[in-house]
């Protein structure tokens, strides 16, 4: 029997009651809020707990390039993926960034954790090794996110080695240093190339008996002050270029509670010492030229002290680094402290 009009308008009817209810039920599950992703934290293993701590990451080779590195906590989520939250401090401040790690790449961080020996002597023995060490952790540490799952975090370009440019430790010293050290080569050569010996030293009698006359030099003031100057900037650019390359590495960032109590105070003691000393070097230079003559000399066309730069900029060198070595000393110190509670405090979960 064939439909009628009547039968085919309630079969459209029912078509479009269904639809309009299918379209209601998928407005109304889109509407619903989403439920949130909890993130679990993963223990790693026993020696670490579920907190990498700064002398855990140096220790098993973890995050080696993430300067300013605190402490890190491997998230697990519903699904295949874990990302690493790590606490990185900068300029007295600390924030989150946050990378994804697979999970062949978590096995691998598990691995370190349970074979630092072997991973030393693997690193140190195979240039291979050190490669795909390098690689593995570039993989991970090359896409920093502000979030899980969020963009990415503003932290300072790296090089190509992918280790950001944070530290510059090294660059101050070593420019100190070689600075310092050209002074004293430039000065001494500035000794011999830039005085003109007028009258030499002898002994003259007067009514008071022999008297010493220190012997007469003529200055060239622009070869000396030039071959000083000279050799410390070139031995400073050295300094400078050496520690630009040590200041790729990862830098130790500060320890969870390490305070700053003794470098303070070995810098508070070492000023006395470091303005002493580099008086001493300054007078040593200038009142020898730098070793050529022991017992005194005059300059007949030095009328402003300008031969003196050469020994000033030694003595001056030489106070900077003996208070910058004061306060490297109370900053071990310092770190040693904060090591030493960091290994009895005891691991807990989260």
């Amino acid at each position: 029997m064939n439909p009628t009009a009547g039968d085919r308008m309630d079969s459209v009817r029912r078509s479009a009651s269904c639809a309009a209810l299918l379209a209601a039920l998928v407005l109304a599950l889109s509407a619903a809020p989403a439920q949130p992703l909890v993130p679990t934290p993963v223990r790693l293993r026993d020696a670490v707990g579920d907190t990498i701590d700064a002398a855990e990451r140096d220790s098993f080779r973890l995050f080696p390039n993430t300067a300013g590195f605190r402490q890190a906590v491997i998230l697990a989520l519903p699904g295949p993926e874990f990302f690493a939250e790590v606490t990185i401090t900068t300029a007295d401040t600390s924030r989150f960034i946050y990378y994804r790690i697979l999970p062949n790449q978590l096995e691998r961080i598990r691995f370190l954790i349970d074979n630092p020996s072997f991973m030393a002597e693997q690193l140190e023995r195979d240039p291979n090794a050190e490669l795909a060490f390098n690689y593995f952790w570039k993989a991970i540490e090359q896409n920093p996110l502000k979030s899980i799952g969020g963009p990415p975090a503003n932290l300072p370009e790296p090089d190509a080695s992918g280790t950001p440019l944070e530290n510059k430790e090294n660059r101050y010293h070593l420019t100190l240093l070689g600075t310092g050290c050209g002074s004293v080569v430039g000065g001494c050569a500035g000794s011999y190339a830039g005085y003109t010996l007028i009258e030499p030293g002898h002994w003259e009698q007067s009514s008071c008996g022999s008297v010493w006359i220190p012997p007469l030099y003529r200055a060239n003031i622009p070869v000396v002050l030039a071959t000083s100057i000279g050799a410390s900037a070139l031995a400073g650019w050295a300094g400078y270029s050496i520690g630009e390359s040590q200041d790729r590495r990862p830098a130790p960032a500060a320890l969870p509670g390490e305070g700053k109590s003794w470098r303070s105070a070995c810098l508070g003691i070492g000023i006395l010492p470091a303005a002493l000393l580099g008086f001493a070097a300054y007078a040593r230079a200038d009142g020898t030229l730098y070793g050529r003559e022991i017992n005194g000399y005059r300059v007949e066309n030095d009328r402003y002290g300008l031969t003196e730069i050469p020994a000033v900029l030694t003595g001056l060198c030489v106070s900077v680094e003996v208070a910058t070595v004061a306060w490297l000393i109370g900053r071990s110190i310092d770190r040693s402290n904060a090591e030493r509670t960091a290994r009895k405090k005891p691991k807990t979960g989260r």
